[in-house]
């Protein structure tokens, strides 16, 4: 399919009493959620709204549901691309917003995140960082399921060792991306962990006990597939920006991740005498490095997705 692009600088308002906002939109064959995506960021009332949508070639109808919205889209294209990390950096690239984001295209803004996030910045020129809760949900024939996300005040050594902030529900100033550079597209599944640390290295975040989005859960999520690259990706963030005992921790978990069946109950109900009992030789080493039950949990939590 031969690549398709348009752009519609009538797509945003021009009322300018509030921050602007860029929305980016990355999406591949999510034809299904799409709609639901772009209707929960157009329907934010929000004035100075763009929303950028980077199709990566889709073709399952994707594409028919774009041209029926581009009147309200900034910009759209769809053609075959490296990844979502390039959809995102090509966004951000042509964003003209003083907020930016990225929503991925099966999860939804809450009404009136962005109109909560604004009074976040009071100088939306400056480097800054919001962000919030979010709630995850699924689908299933019961009915809807939904769980909160609590997210949590800012801690750069638990960012360091915990992807704890919720990638939706998180809002930056132009000057912050600007200062900290696009995202890193060699990762495919750790590249807005690997980039929140960076940003925190520049300006300290700011948590909002709201919750800004939804997260949908279905078969098809990236987060929580791909095992073996993924353990590689967080192992080697990990190592970059984590002290202390984590990054052996990590490995440790890594290395003897198959042994977690021995527990007696949950990895996040496990105490230390379950860990002495059920594996040995892993406590031992563990518990060598100063790690608790809950530093063991964090690691194992991380990497089983």
């Amino acid at each position: 399919m031969e690549g398709v692009e348009n752009q519609n600088p009538a797509g945003r308002g021009e009322e300018r009493m509030l921050p602007t906002f860029s929305v980016i939109i990355p999406s591949f064959n999510q034809a299904q959620y799409l709609e639901q995506t772009l209707l929960s960021v157009l329907g934010q009332g929000c004035p100075g709204l763009e929303v950028l949508v980077l199709d990566g070639g889709s073709s399952d109808g994707s594409v028919d549901i774009l041209r029926a919205y581009e009147d309200r889209l900034a910009f759209w294209r769809s053609r075959k691309d490296s990844g979502q990390a390039e959809a995102i950096n090509e966004g951000m690239a042509r964003a003209t917003g003083d907020i930016l984001c990225w929503i991925n295209s099966d999860d939804l803004l809450m009404p009136g995140a962005l109109l909560d996030v604004a009074a976040a910045f009071p100088e939306p020129a400056e480097p800054g960082f919001c962000y919030g809760t979010c709630i995850g949900f699924r689908e299933t024939e019961r009915g809807l399921d939904a769980f909160p996300f609590a997210g949590g005040a800012f801690d750069r050594d638990r960012l360091a060792r915990q992807a704890y902030i919720i990638q939706p529900s998180s809002f930056w100033t132009r000057a912050l991306w600007n200062a900290a550079g696009p995202l890193d597209a060699s990762l495919h599944y750790a590249f807005d962990w690997e980039w929140f640390l960076r940003a925190a290295r520049i300006v300290p975040f700011t948590f909002r006990p709201r919750a800004y989005s939804l997260f949908r859960y279905h078969g098809g999520n990236k987060t929580t597939s791909g095992a073996a690259r993924r353990t590689e990706e967080i192992l080697g963030i990990v190592e970059r920006f984590a002290t202390g005992f984590w990054p052996g921790l990590y490995r440790l978990v890594r290395d003897n991740f198959d042994e977690f069946g021995r527990l007696p109950r949950l990895v996040i109900a496990a105490r230390d005498e379950d860990y002495a009992a059920a594996m040995p030789g892993f406590w031992a080493e563990a518990s060598a490095m100063g790690a608790t039950a809950s530093d063991v949990h964090v690691a194992y939590d991380m990497l089983h997705g």
